[in-house]
């Protein structure tokens, strides 16, 4: 047995409980059995210990082991025709022992529990003073995900950060020998009667085996570097997330960006780095829909540990290198490219440019894990078509009357000059129309203006004149060339006024989320006094921040006309710290609004989760001082 502590067992004590991680490379590793060996040894020692959850799987010296041990009894909750023991969270911070057993970190929680996944109750009960003894094999470390999917074959649907299991206190490691752990196979000392045959064949398998232990040592073996450097550096207890070494990660938002962050973690991990995640947008003038996948990398990248940046750009590759190097980041992550070769024979290979133009910076590019198989989940529609920006409708009703009447009258009043400007010189007066139409009204207005000067000027400066004929060629060119001239002028201005709008938009809403975010900060009790910023900002109906008791939901801090006493009568709602929902309700956003907000809220999520668990790391830091 392998035993890591971090940063000791012998720190003072401290309001937030210690985590004790028994780690093994798959089930019947012993993991339960020495949880329970170890909580046995600290009740003969005269230690408060209380089985919150433990999983036996029916084997009786397992079984025996926790008959001699107090147990606190499990929630049960039904969902559907099931019914899943959960653990009692409440139950055990009401009997507050001074450790508690909770097997299986990785678990998911049944529909209806306290929080999605177990590890998060570990938290809560760490939070409470409590101390924790759990179990986790390695397949479930999130940043072993793709390797344990490679080498299995099975991808892992529960997982916990590995930031989760690197700041326990003391993690030991298992090590059993694959041909051990085969025998207990074997023998059906660990699975049920009929499975060990295929077990054996499988995920059992000998060399699978030693692969997971050698991934579980090496995953230990950095964990112990970055503690070494994090001690070295405890002059700062900032000094984690001041790290003077960065990792760039592109993201495109396509599938298999998933894959590309958590390698570009290991690598981070590696030179004990910090990771930051870059999506470019390409600009185009148009509101265009977020990549599907590009809200669950970014919540990858939290719980990797990393920091999100967005940028735009025309050139993706000179973009982000442009960053690193702001950065002083001396290694840039990519993804190998999916774009056909047709494809980059028109817009180029990102990834070629950024190896020629990286200079001293390193260029890792990482390779699809398989073909493309991924789709987008049916309850995503495919983006909305563009929303143009709107123009206000007095100025469309002016460019609509203009567009009719200024060219006429400027044809028409430069009849008596029609022998010294002819043809040419009209239509040069007339485009000036058609700009002056286009500024007002945009592009549909412009190309009504264009349709009237052309008329005007065959009815009045072609020959014969007063008629719709042209015997000339060459004043068939001209009005031709004129035509095409006032709809390319008119298309560029309409782009141009629109992309003014969007600009100011954009800078009245960078503003106001400065000023929010000044709120945020500012405000000593945290989030509960910005509900009203937030209202305020977003022009939203209501804000409410609601809390989750034992008897029901209780409104802790409500802005605005109307008071949401559930999430469900929120149009948009995020929780935002361990049972606080922010809920929020508007009739008058729009869907770039919406869209804004979204952004917004996750982002503020995602904030809140890292500053906990920095909090949550400097605090275990500065106890060992």
């Amino acid at each position: 047995m392998r035993t890591h502590t971090s940063p000791g067992d012998t720190r003072p004590t401290s309001p937030r409980g210690r985590l004790h991680v028994f780690l093994g490379i798959g089930p019947g590793a012993g993991k339960t059995y020495a949880m329970l060996a170890e909580a046995r040894r600290l009740t003969g020692a005269g230690v408060d210990v209380v089985a919150g959850l433990v999983e036996t799987h029916g084997r009786a010296d397992t079984e025996a082991m926790l008959q001699t041990l107090e147990r606190v009894p499990p929630r049960q909750l039904r969902h559907r025709v099931m019914t899943f023991d959960e653990l009692d969270v409440d139950g055990l911070l009401a009997r507050h022992p001074a450790v508690a057993l909770v097997d299986e970190l990785a678990h998911s929680c049944a529909p209806g529990s306290r929080h999605d996944k177990r590890w998060e109750d570990v938290e809560e009960l760490l939070d409470g003073g409590i101390d924790v003894i759990t179990s986790l094999n390695v397949q479930h470390l999130d940043s072993l995900h793709d390797a344990v999917e490679t080498l299995t074959g099975v991808a892992q649907r529960e997982t916990v950060p590995d930031a989760v299991v690197a700041a326990a206190d003391r993690v030991e490691f298992i090590d059993i020998t694959p041909g051990q752990l085969r025998a207990r196979i074997a023998d059906r000392d660990v699975l049920t009667a009929g499975t060990a045959t295929t077990a054996l064949s499988a995920f059992f398998d000998a060399d699978r085996l030693a692969a997971l232990r050698e991934m579980a040592l090496g995953w230990l073996d950095e964990r112990d570097l970055l503690d070494a450097a994090h001690r070295a550096a405890a002059g700062d207890t900032g000094a984690r997330r001041a790290s003077t070494e960065r990792v760039v990660a592109a993201l495109t938002g396509a599938p298999e960006g998933e894959h590309v962050l958590r390698r570009a973690s290991q690598i981070a991990a590696t030179v004990g780095g910090e990771l930051v995640g870059v999506h470019v947008r390409e600009p185009s003038g148009l509101t265009e829909a977020e990549p599907a996948w590009l809200a669950g990398q970014r919540r990858l990248l939290a719980e990797l540990g990393g920091r999100y940046a967005e940028l735009a750009g025309i050139d993706v590759a000179t973009t982000v290198l442009d960053f690193a190097r702001g950065e002083s980041a001396r290694q840039v992550v990519l993804g190998a490219t999916r774009r056909s070769r047709r494809q980059e024979l028109l817009h180029g290979s990102v990834i070629n440019k950024a190896i020629r133009d990286a200079g001293p910076i390193e260029v890792h590019v990482i390779p699809a894990r398989r073909p493309a198989k991924h789709v987008v989940p049916a309850g995503l529609a495919a983006p909305p078509p563009p929303r143009r920006v709107a123009l206000p409708a007095q100025r469309r009703l002016t460019a609509w009357v203009l567009a009719v009447v200024s060219p006429a009258v400027i044809t028409l009043g430069l009849v008596p000059l029609r022998s010294s400007l002819g043809l040419a010189g009209a239509l040069l007066c007339a485009l000036a129309a058609v700009v002056a139409v286009a500024l007002l009204g945009g592009v549909r207005p412009a190309l009504l203006a264009t349709a009237v000067a052309f008329v005007s000027a065959d009815f009045f400066y072609t020959q014969p004149l007063h008629s719709l004929r042209i015997a000339r060629l060459v004043d068939l060119v001209g009005l031709a060339t004129f035509a095409i001239v006032s709809v390319a002028v008119g298309g560029l201005i309409d782009l141009l006024t629109r992309q003014g709008v969007q600009v100011a938009r954009a800078n009245a809403e960078a503003d106001n989320l400065a000023r929010l975010a000044a709120d945020s900060v500012a405000a000593p009790d945290g989030l509960t006094a910005v509900v009203g910023s937030i209202r305020r900002t977003f022009d939203l109906d209501a804000v409410t921040l609601l809390d989750r008791q034992d008897a029901g939901w209780q409104v802790e801090a409500a802005a605005g006309r109307t008071r949401l006493e559930h999430p469900d009568e929120a149009g948009y709602s995020v929780e935002i710290a361990c049972g606080r929902v922010l809920a929020l309700a508007g009739t008058r956003l729009t869907d770039a609004d919406a869209t804004l907000l979204r952004t917004f809220l996750d982002q503020l999520r995602v904030a809140r989760e890292r500053a906990l668990l920095y909090d949550v790391g400097d605090t275990q830091r500065l106890a060992t001082e």
